[in-house]
């Protein structure tokens, strides 16, 4: 069942680009138009499982804002299967690693892998 966002998600994701980031990895790029700016999504079924990455860019091209929860599920809801459960890592100080300030990350939940 998808998720009923607060705020209405005005257009599609729209594949921009394709490469492997690793031998037999295929990665979806993606991106979507929102009222201020867009987003790009990185989708990827890696070997522990399906990863997705969303971040927000401005009408200028800066990373200045997060993307919301709203735009977060609409991601998940539409780029990732459905009969999958997703985590949001919140890594204890020291082991965070950001290489873009903006980005957020969803991992398949590592135990419920069938």
């Amino acid at each position: 069942m998808e998720h009923k966002p607060l705020s209405r998600q005005n257009s599609e994701w729209i594949e921009f680009d394709a490469f492997r980031i690793q031998e037999d990895i295929p990665v979806r790029w993606l991106r979507r138009n929102v009222r201020d700016g867009k987003l790009l999504c990185c989708v990827a079924e890696e070997p522990p499982g399906w990863h997705l990455s969303i971040s927000f860019r401005d009408m200028k091209g800066k990373l200045s804002r997060y993307p919301s929860w709203d735009e977060i599920m609409h991601a998940r809801d539409q780029l990732l299967p459905a009969d999958v459960e997703f985590v949001m890592w919140l890594p204890k100080e020291g082991e965070y690693v950001a290489m873009h300030d903006t980005t957020f990350h969803l991992h398949e939940h590592p135990e419920r892998r069938q």
